[in-house]
């Protein structure tokens, strides 16, 4: 188990946009359950949902996870810049690898498919 202390929501990790270092999100880790993180900052750059993972699955493989909001924080801000919408894909594959972005209660939940592409 993560030992975070006794604050409400854990920054956890920061992801900063490198062609606009102002465009920062946050990575949260929810204490009501400690069971998983949360984005914070994509609802107010670019009006979308936040993005849920779980824990165990962000611990195992977080340097995966850390490139894969990095590129996906840098599409959205590409898309903002052309003034197209940017919508999140149901499924998608980043470097081999395939991930699921699910719709539930407000959120996406990002998971990581067994297996590579």
């Amino acid at each position: 188990m993560l030992d975070i202390g006794q604050s409400e929501n854990t920054v956890f990790l920061q992801i900063q946009n490198s062609k606009k270092p102002e465009q920062i999100i946050s990575i949260v880790l929810i204490d009501s359950t400690g069971e998983h993180f949360e984005t914070r900052g994509l609802r107010d750059l670019f009006g979308i949902e936040e993005i849920w993972i779980e824990r165990d699955d962000l611990l195992a493989y977080m340097e995966e996870y850390a490139l894969l909001f990095s590129y996906l924080l840098e599409t959205m801000s590409a898309a903002q810049d052309f003034n197209l919408p940017y919508a999140y894909m149901e499924t998608f594959e980043y470097k081999g690898q395939k991930y699921s972005l699910t719709s539930r209660n407000g959120y996406r939940v990002l998971r990581r498919a067994n297996g590579r592409g």
